[in-house]
């Protein structure tokens, strides 16, 4: 939970608004530590459906690697890339998901951003699972924050203008876990 709670206390200063935020904070976040993760594996499967809606390709190389069901990014949604980045880029990564836009589930739309720039690698090295899982570890300080943000809103963009498609389409929100501001 430290994890979760250092940065709040950071930028709150003030042990008592850290633990009122922290409290509305594990409301929104509970699920993902509840004895049967139900908030992760409901996290785990949008992210799936995602990533097959934006490179059905890539998901379909996953799949043939054992790791269709993306375990590789439990670490990223379970304490929200806290250890992906520096103290001071996490500051920022949660203050944009905080806010809700342009989406309420953007966390999902940075691990798919994240996995479009490892594509290229885990592809042409032909990564199994083993390779895949150690090659997501290992980006852990590494990520470029201004990079993968601008990914993950270009991937936004890109989904607001196929929203009328989708809604023509009748894909519910269940299938697109996504309602954009």
């Amino acid at each position: 939970m430290s994890d979760l709670l250092s940065p709040v206390l950071y930028v709150m200063e003030n042990e008592v608004d850290a633990f009122w935020c922290f409290v509305s904070y594990m409301d929104q976040m509970h699920q993902n530590f509840e004895e049967q993760m139900q908030g992760m594996k409901t996290q785990l499967v949008q992210l799936s459906t995602l990533l097959r809606l934006l490179d059905s390709g890539f998901c379909s190389y996953l799949e043939s690697q054992d790791s269709g069901y993306l375990y590789f990014c439990f670490r990223w949604l379970l304490i929200r890339f806290k250890r992906e980045f520096s103290f001071h880029d996490i500051l920022r990564v949660w203050e944009v998901i905080w806010t809700g836009l342009p989406c309420q589930n953007f966390h999902l739309l940075i691990c798919c951003a994240i996995l479009e720039s490892e594509k290229k690698q885990i592809m042409e090295q032909n990564y199994g699972f083993n390779e895949i899982l150690k090659h997501i570890n290992e980006l852990s300080m590494k990520l470029e924050i201004n990079d993968v943000l601008c990914k993950a809103e270009a991937i936004s963009l890109q989904m607001m203008k196929c929203k009328v498609k989708l809604n023509q389409n009748r894909l519910s929100t269940t299938i697109i876990p996504f309602t954009f501001h």
